[in-house]
């Protein structure tokens, strides 16, 4: 019987985990979350406040990492979320997300985490941003212990500091962790085909650790140049970060990162699926006549069918044609759980998205893919 994996899920971490996992030598200068007199949650890095954002109030930020299936439930809007369970980290009860995976119908989930898509995009400090990662990792695998053969956390590996990530996915491999999620953001303004994380990439293809990425919230999400002169709200953030992963795919498969790492395996995650079609068509046609100006070796489609997996979400629409057009085998679902922005009954919702499809063809979306794409 096919296994079916949650491939998009999140830890609500409790917000204490960095200073209670970091080393002491950073311990200082780790990101905390102090609430603020008016109820806001502050986020400090380095001792410092940093300037709220101008989009949206962190409750906001926060709120929408912790209300899974609120929307579906109530209606309740962003404005009236509760964050009590990532102050007290209630959320983070293993037993419970097993019950959870055993109502839904999942024989085994992928976990980010939530807080992690937060820091990346404030810490600038490559040496700070390897410990903040180390302290995750050991915080995340400590918390699944006794649960990982159905929880599969995965490593958190900041490209700020190459070496370390190289280090840390070493680590991670030792762990039996099978993927790495890496920010869907430009590290110092570098495509993430750069040759500086050059070694990053080629000890994920040698250790077969799959590489994840996933959006975070930082200051440079496309589209951000068009508000400048006012705040657009939360809603253009929360739409605008999902093109992040599909942006820093293309300057990898642009800047020819799989023809130097054919080993590697990449996915984009939170980032939807109906986009794909027309990227591959659009970069294959370039491909064809300008590829002299770039460093691909091979047509983007050529690249896909060995390197790339895409997560789409379950109640896409277009799911079914984008399968049809380019096969059933790159393509897995989650539930993007706990997030409110999350996909409530998704094994069935998936089920009915691509009704039209064979049942081998939903078995490989459901699990199939996933455990290729991570080699689980």
């Amino acid at each position: 019987m096919t296994r079916i994996i949650d491939g998009d899920s999140h830890f609500a971490e409790p917000f204490d985990v960095w200073d209670r996992y970091i080393e002491p030598a950073f311990r200082d200068r780790c990101i905390r979350f102090p609430v603020a007199p008016d109820g806001e949650i502050d986020i400090e890095i380095e001792g410092r406040l940093t300037r709220r954002s101008q989009s949206h109030s962190t409750l906001q930020l926060f709120g929408v990492g912790t209300a899974y299936g609120q929307k579906e439930r109530d209606g309740r809007g962003l404005g009236e979320v509760d964050t009590q369970s990532l102050v007290d980290g209630s959320l983070d009860d293993m037993d419970a997300r097993i019950a959870f995976l055993d109502e839904e119908g999942f024989d085994q989930q992928v976990i980010f985490p939530t807080l992690g898509l937060v820091w990346e995009g404030r810490v600038e400090d490559p040496a700070l941003a390897a410990a903040h990662c180390r302290a995750y990792n050991r915080w995340a695998l400590e918390h699944t212990e006794g649960y990982r053969d159905r929880l599969l956390p995965l490593g958190h590996i900041s490209l700020r500091d190459p070496a370390a990530a190289v280090r840390e996915l070493e680590v991670l491999d030792a762990a039996g962790v099978r993927g790495a999620f890496v920010a869907a953001l430009p590290p110092d303004g570098r495509s993430l085909g750069h040759p500086d994380f050059d070694p990053v990439w080629d000890a994920a293809a040698q250790l077969e650790v799959a590489i994840a990425l996933h959006l975070v919230v930082h200051p440079h999400y496309v589209g951000n140049d068009w508000y400048r002169d006012r705040s657009p709200g939360f809603m253009y953030l929360s739409m605008n970060t999902i093109q992040d992963p599909r942006m820093a795919l293309t300057t990898m498969v642009y800047d020819g990162v799989f023809e130097r790492f054919p080993g590697l395996h990449v996915a984009t995650v939170e980032s939807g699926s109906g986009w794909v079609v027309e990227w591959l068509d659009r970069l294959d046609y370039r491909y064809s006549y300008m590829g002299h100006t770039c460093q691909m070796g091979r047509p983007a489609s050529e690249t896909f069918e060995r390197n790339l997996w895409i997560s789409a979400d379950p109640g896409e629409r277009t799911l079914p044609f984008t399968i049809e057009l380019l096969g059933d085998h790159k393509f897995f679902t989650g539930s993007d759980y706990p997030h409110m922005e999350g996909f409530t009954e998704p094994v069935q919702r998936t089920r009915e998205t691509l009704s039209a499809l064979s049942a081998h063809s939903v078995d490989r979306v459901l699990g199939t893919n996933a455990a290729e794409f991570f080699r689980i």
